[in-house]
């Protein structure tokens, strides 16, 4: 199985490097993000100041990246953006940062797919391990070597979509689950341990923010 080019960063040592230089300093990925309307980097959240330290250095690989959850603007749904959310709108960022790459999404609101230039997008719903085969059938053989979950913040749904996922992400790949809620906090560090022998490094991690002391926790996984 081809390895991805992801497994030659150091997860904990770099990690760990941007934890002691602080997550406060907005980098160029936070601007690219902010610039097309994703809520990941400026104002709310800031793991596009880890995410570019990570992966700076590999933006012009040709590399293969996925995300669920587009970001639905339906007032009441869950998880939703609110009706000034723009969806698509991390897609459009990671586009953006890696140029030569392709990106793929998906989401359980078949209104907001969409397709462009190097983006596809697909129907899925996360809680539901028949309906995340069909995904992974759908798109076909193709394997990741990012893969992020900003979908439904809850930790049942998080670990259902990474138990029918892991598969897709290449041996050494990256895998992040965004926006862990105090209320899912101890499961969630169950699961990170419960994974350690499939993983190369796990981080569980709540970074500092002044205005977000509620939910601006993330998991990353690189797989081994």
């Amino acid at each position: 199985m081809q390895v991805s080019v992801l497994n030659h960063i150091d997860l904990e040592r770099e990690f760990q490097y941007v934890k002691n230089r602080g997550f406060l300093q907005p980098t160029e990925l936070c601007q690219i993000m902010s610039s097309y309307g994703s809520d990941k980097g400026i104002g709310f959240h800031n793991y596009t100041v880890a995410y570019d330290w990570l992966f700076s250095r590999f933006r012009n690989e040709k590399l293969a990246l996925f995300e669920l959850g587009l970001g639905t603007n339906k007032v009441g749904a869950p998880s939703s953006m609110g009706a000034e959310g723009k969806p698509g709108a991390s897609l459009r960022g990671w586009r953006a940062y890696f140029p030569n790459a392709q990106i793929y999404g998906a989401d359980i609101d078949s209104d907001i797919l969409f397709e462009e230039d190097k983006i596809q997008t697909f129907w899925t719903d996360q809680r539901n391990p028949h309906a995340i085969r069909g995904l992974w059938e759908e798109v076909g053989n193709v394997m990741f070597d990012v893969m992020v979950d900003d979908g439904l913040h809850e930790a049942a749904a998080n670990i259902c979509f990474f138990i029918e996922s892991f598969v897709k992400l290449k041996p050494g790949g990256v895998y992040v689950i965004e926006d862990i809620t105090p209320l899912d906090a101890d499961l969630m560090a169950s699961f990170v341990r419960c994974m350690a022998s499939v993983s190369k490094y796990t981080i569980y991690e709540e970074l500092d923010h002044p205005l977000n002391k509620i939910d601006n926790r993330l998991v990353i996984f690189q797989k081994a």
